[in-house]
Formats: structure tokens, sequence, C-alpha cells
């Protein structure tokens, strides 16, 4: 049985297969009625476990514009998962409806779930606040439409960054086409510390304080960072006391409060949320700036844009349709878009564990229980971490045994590079190890 493609990460597609998929889109949106015969007699089925109008319909329009059919569950409150159907099992009965699913969930991970039980492609149509691959496409084919390219460009984020897994998705993926971000947030809500650090760690991106009086008004009451590829001249976020200056912006990406995420710790006073309007455009920098966001929209960008030529957020929705049809064609078999099987961008190699759960609540693995077992990846062998496999979310720990040997080392020890990855297993502390038959090697006090 061949193992079908999915869209789970951004880190699924290369960069080669993006731009082809720009190149596809493009041709598709000359002429988006010429296109009905690509898929005719597919089916996609689209399971959203949350609320969404652009993301499920420019989906749905998408597999209609190709020729193919669409079964939808909305709103999965008067599905089969009101009445405790997990999941797993969801993804095994609709996969023999369909040719591929398309999945909205609130758990983390859920669609990597998704993609381990389905015999079909899986598309990730947003997993909680972990990631939204389609819409960071959408926003990469919008700035490749209105800039020529991605590489090189400065990109200011605004808003809510700790929240919007948009945010999350599209900054690595600037990051991979060696582009700048400017991160201007609400005030709490600040870029997450493990974001930075993968964009620090594994893109070499590096933060530096951003001499920021060129942004006007946007930036008045934040803290800007620049998140921008390592130069030699620069220094980092915490010895730079100068900073970099926003000299000229190419894109303006503005997100809302995402509310029904916030943690117990978030405190929000959305009549000083950050404002985008034709005041705060005239800044000097953001004169030429784009203005994009990927929607819906409370109070953070005032009307009186809407009909600026800067705005593009509502170009923006419409070139899902396009970037969406590249996408199903591709993931169906009937594009070139898409070199072969994939394999994850990022290293991963299985870990074992013992005791060790993911920490983050909003977990797939902690929310399906039922057909779910905590699974982790060696993220890094130098330094070595490991991460939750459906979240992403590292995983503290404090001994590492091998399972061979029947020894274990302290996170520090040198030795751990001799261990197979896939021997490895990650434990709590050393009285787990202990606990669980292994001893301590007779060099686990020798650190790096």
């Amino acid at each position: 049985m061949t193992v079908p493609r999915h869209l789970v990460s951004i880190d699924d597609l290369s960069l080669t297969e993006m731009e082809a998929l720009f190149e596809k889109a493009r041709l598709y949106s000359e002429d988006s009625r010429a296109w009905s015969h690509v898929a005719r007699g597919s089916i996609v089925a689209s399971l959203f476990y949350e609320p969404s109008t652009r993301t499920r319909l420019s989906f749905e329009s998408a597999m209609l514009r190709l020729g193919g059919g669409v079964i939808t569950a909305a709103d999965m409150s008067f599905s089969s998962a009101s009445k405790g159907e997990s999941l797993a099992d969801t993804v095994r009965v609709v996969a023999g409806y369909a040719d591929a699913l398309i999945l909205r969930h609130q758990s983390e991970g859920a669609a990597r779930l998704a993609a381990e039980y389905s015999a079909v492609p899986v598309i990730n149509a947003g997993d909680g606040s972990h990631e939204h691959p389609t819409q960071t496409l959408c926003d990469l084919y919008s700035l490749w439409i209105e800039r020529g390219r991605i590489e090189g460009l400065d990109v200011v984020f605004a808003g809510d960054l700790r929240y919007s897994r948009t945010v999350h998705s599209f900054a690595y993926a600037l990051a991979r086409f060696r582009a700048n971000i400017v991160c201007v947030p609400q005030p709490g809500f600040e870029m997450p510390t493990h974001v930075v650090k993968r964009l620090r760690e594994e893109f070499g991106v590096e933060p530096v304080r951003a001499e920021a009086g060129r942004l006007g008004e946007l930036a008045a009451q934040s803290d800007v960072v620049y998140l921008t590829p390592q130069k030699p001249h620069q220094l980092s976020l915490f010895t730079d006391p100068q900073g970099l200056s926003v000299e000229h912006v190419d894109a303006v990406y503005m997100t809302r409060p995402q509310t029904e995420r916030f943690g117990q710790d978030a405190v929000l006073d959305e009549t000083n949320y950050v404002q985008l309007g034709k005041r705060q455009m005239a800044a000097e920098s953001l004169r030429d700036a784009v203005v994009m966001h990927p929607l819906p929209r409370r109070e953070e960008i005032n009307a009186d844009l809407d009909g600026d030529p800067r705005s593009i957020y509502f170009k923006q929705a419409a070139r899902g349709v396009p970037i969406r049809m590249a996408i199903l064609a591709s993931l169906l078999g009937e594009a070139d878009c898409l070199a072969g099987p994939g394999t994850a961008r990022r290293p991963a190699w299985k870990a074992h564990a013992e005791g060790l759960v993911c920490g983050r609540e909003a977990c797939v693995s902690r929310t399906e229980t039922r057909h779910v077992s905590p699974k982790f990846c060696l993220a890094s062998r130098v330094p070595l971490l490991a991460s939750c496999a459906y979240c992403s979310h590292e995983i503290p720990f404090g001994a590492v045994g091998c399972s061979t040997t029947r020894n274990f080392h302290l996170p520090g020890s040198r030795d751990l590079r001799k261990i197979r990855p896939d021997h490895m297993v990650f434990f709590s502390d050393p009285d787990g190890a202990l606990a669980a038959g292994f001893s301590a090697a007779a060099r686990v006090g020798h650190s790096r």
C-alpha cells in the first residue's frame, strides 16, 4: 500500500516545492474556471472541529473549481464526535469516503495524529495554536505575487504574536526564505520563547533590539525586536544596546487578539490593542508596505485602510483559492509540484520515554488519550533536544538511558553522542531511570 503524502506542517514542503505551488497557483488564477477536468471524480472531506469561514470555503471552492466533489462536516458538534467518537476513529471512517481529508482541530498535533491513521492525504487546516500551513502558503504566495520575491524582504508582525498559529508558521517559512521579521507585539503577547529559540537554533536567525522610531505610532508602546538572518556586524538581542534601524518595510502583517486560545495568565485590554490605520501607515518606513491580515479582523485595522492600494488582505483571502487548488491537485497526484513521497524537513528520530508526557495541555496526546500514547522525537543531537512528536513542544529530561547497555547518563554527558537515536530512552530524572532498571554509567559525571 502506497503511503500518502500529507501536508501537516510547512516543514513538510521544500522551498522548491513551495515555489512550484506558487507557479501553479498563478496559472490557476489566470482563469479559475478552466481547470474543472483536473480532479474530476475525486472527493475531499472537510472535518472542522473549530469554526471557519475563509479556510473551509476556500478549500471547498478550490476542489469544486478543479471539478471534484466535497463532503463536509462543518460543525463537528453535530457529528459522531458528540457521541464520544475519537479523532482516530473518525479519520479511519471518513478516509473510506474521500480521496483527501482537510482537518481543523482545537488540539495541537491533531493533524499529525490524523496522518497516522488516514489512508488518504491529510491537510492541516489549523491545529490549535500550533500550525496553519495552508494559510502560510497563502501568505507567502501573496508576498511573492506582490513583491516578486520573498528572500530578503522585511516583514513586520504586529498584534498578538503569542497565540497566533499563522504568525508562528509564517515566521518559520520566512526564515527559511532568508527574509527579515520585525516583531511589534501587543505588550504581554510577544513571540513565544520556543518560537524564537527555534528560529535562532535551526534557521540561524538572530534577535536584535530594533531602533523603531521610523515605525512611528505603530511601535510606540512595544519592545520591538528584529529577527534577521545572522550577519557578522550584528550583536545578539541581549548585548546590543543600539539595535538595528528599521529603514524600509515591505509588508505589515497584522493579527487580531486570539482570545479563543488565551491561557489563564493572558490579560488583554482590547481598548489599547495595537491599531493600524492611515495615520500609522504614514510612518516613513511603511509608505510602500503592503498591509496583510489572515482575517477575521476586529478593530486592529481601521476601515479607512480598506480602500488604500497598499491594503491586500481581501486579495490575500481570495488568493487562498488558487493556492489551495495547487495543494489539492498536487496531493491528489494531478499536478507535479511535489517531488515525491516527502519527508519532514526537520531531522527527527523516534525516541523512547519512560514516564514522560507532553507539557502542553492542548496537545492531542493529552486530549485524545484512547488511541494516542505520548510519542517523542529527537529533534537534535547537538545540542540534545527531544520534542513531542505531535505538537513539537520541547520535552525537558533529566536522564538519558541506552536500551542496549541499560546504562543511563546525565544530559551533559559526552557519552550520549555514542548512543544511536533509536536506542535512547528519556527520563524525567535519574530516579526514574533507576526505577526502570537502568544503572548509572561509570562516566555519568563527565560532561561537555
